[in-house]
């Protein structure tokens, strides 16, 4: 099972094709025309994996997501919505449904919500949901809310959490650091199903916990991922901030980078937490 867990992240690392310190994602992806100020959007879904992805201890191998402390991301997610809605709501590129007038709509409540897992491989990774809202992730869904919705698009956006390490190690003694990273991703889908924004980001918080280490040593517990939860929060809403600034940077006409470094300046002040 631990094995199983180390898979899962070098999985979903190479997914993201996160590189020495980087992502490639691309450049993003926008069709200017259907981002004016004139132009309304709802914001229908926001999750993110169920799992704070972190090596386990050998005494927690077997153990769900639940009894681990810290390491289910629902507090986190919770905490990052009002956030995500008031930074989407300031773009400036279009209007922003209140997010009472969505969820409480026929349209939305009708709506069967899509099921909250997807397999990897032979895995299968949970997802968690912002407190209030449905998962859609199915196309045709979209499309239909956007038109019942009476919008001309609706977005959804992603997180995915794990914790980085970092080490040194001098004769048979060093220090080890844990870093919360955060994966974030937005699309938006207009009401004749084409998708009109996408993009992804990865970053790494500058607030990290530490432990002294020997250089043999048995991981007998995992780590309590609660201390992380602070600089998860705060990279998920830097990382929503990269989203958005390359937004504007597209529509000003601006090359947005394939190439995103995880932890830069902006990055450092931004998830700073005090200890």
């Amino acid at each position: 099972m631990r094995r199983r867990h180390s898979l899962l992240i070098v999985i979903l690392l190479i997914l993201s094709l996160s590189v020495s310190g980087c992502l490639v994602t691309g450049s993003t992806k926008v069709n200017k025309e259907s981002f004016k100020k004139s132009k309304k959007y709802a914001l229908v879904t926001i999750f993110s994996g169920k799992e704070f992805f972190a090596e386990r201890g050998m005494l927690d191998a077997f153990k769900d997501v639940d009894e681990i402390k810290g390491a289910n991301t629902q507090p986190i997610l919770d905490k990052l919505v009002p956030s995500v809605r008031t930074k989407l709501a300031k773009t400036g590129y279009f209007h922003s449904m209140p997010m009472k007038r969505i969820v409480n709509s026929k349209a939305y409540k009708d709506m069967a919500e899509d099921e909250k897992s997807m397999k990897i491989a032979f895995m299968k990774v949970d997802y968690n949901v912002g407190r209030g809202y449905k998962y859609f992730k199915d196309m045709e869904k979209l499309k239909k809310l956007a038109s019942d919705l009476g919008v001309d698009g609706v977005i959804i956006v992603g997180f995915e959490f794990h914790v980085t390490e970092s080490s040194w190690v001098i004769g048979f003694v060093g220090k080890k650091k844990y870093y919360a990273t955060c994966v974030a991703s937005v699309t938006a889908v207009d009401k004749d199903g084409n998708v009109v924004w996408k993009d992804a980001t990865q970053k790494a918080a500058e607030s990290a916990d530490k432990k002294n280490m020997v250089l043999v040593e048995l991981n007998l517990r995992t780590r309590n991922l609660e201390k992380l939860h602070p600089s998860a929060v705060k990279v998920g809403e830097h990382a929503i901030d990269v989203l958005v600034e390359r937004l504007h940077d597209t529509m000003e006409g601006k090359k947005t980078s394939a190439f995103q470094v995880m932890r830069d300046k902006k990055s450092k002040e931004a998830t700073k937490t005090d200890k």
